[in-house]
């Protein structure tokens, strides 16, 4: 049997992680680097790339590109080459009442964390099936799987990648690729930020947590090594909820 530290040895792979430039993106990809990978970290935030970049080794390159945009899409996973794992983190949280959408929300919600998240997908994993190997990881949300007001399209978005990452495990694992994915619940990072900052808001989201705090980024990055890890060879098609319990909550 191999070593504990064997299984999470990532030297020689080459590993994409999109919206790497800040919050869970940055602590997933500093993860990777840490056990050894090579890292590819794409983001639309090019001052935050450059910031990350000295972090994640000498080896690693920063990348500017939209998710939201398919010709982007392209661009990348062109220049990028050939890439072991994929990490599909770049996403947006909309928040408001559902009757007072406004479309360009909309649009940008379904676009960002779904349609860009597929094409990222569809190219890489398409040559990741030529070589009959690769280990995609999807980050959905526990709001995928409970209900919160004034999130319906953002949790409708992150349903989405649940059920693609389950669809998406079946039709490649006959080239040898898995695909999982991991669903933060509330974690300190500056996209729930401004939900957290109001103490009323925290003390209630505290209250419903069974482990009694909210999560960090290194929660969820850990969480994310694990399935791109020899550890979950037998595993692909799972969706992991990070969320301290709150999915239990009665």
């Amino acid at each position: 049997m191999a070593s504990i530290g064997d299984l999470f040895d990532l030297t020689g792979q080459r590993a994409l992680v999109t919206g790497a430039a800040n919050g869970l993106g940055s602590e997933i990809a500093r993860a990777l680097a840490a056990q050894g990978a090579t890292v590819v970290a794409a983001d639309r935030d090019e001052a935050g790339l450059h910031a990350i970049l000295p972090e994640l080794g000498k080896d690693a390159s920063g990348h500017v590109f939209r998710q939201d945009d398919l010709t982007s899409i392209e661009s990348l996973c062109a220049e990028v080459g050939e890439i072991d794992i994929l990490i599909n983190n770049a996403g947006i949280l909309v928040r408001g009442p559902l009757i007072e959408l406004d479309w360009a929300d909309l649009r940008n919600a379904v676009d960002i964390n779904f349609v860009g998240l597929a094409a990222m997908s569809r190219l890489i994993g398409e040559r990741m099936a030529l070589r009959r190997s690769g280990t995609i990881v999807n980050v959905s949300s526990q709001q995928a799987f409970t209900a919160a007001r004034h999130r319906s399209i953002y949790a409708a978005t992150k349903a989405a990648v649940a059920q693609f990452t389950r669809t998406a495990a079946l039709e490649l694992a006959e080239f040898g690729i898995r695909v999982n994915g991991v669903a933060p619940g509330r974690t300190m990072t500056p996209l729930t930020k401004v939900l957290l900052d109001d103490p009323q808001e925290y003390k209630a989201g505290l209250m419903r947590i069974p482990l009694q705090r909210y999560g960090q980024p290194e929660d969820v990055a850990r969480t994310v090594l694990f399935l791109v890890s020899t550890a979950s060879s037998y595993i692909t098609g799972q969706t992991i909820i990070v969320d301290g319990g709150w999915v239990l909550h009665e």
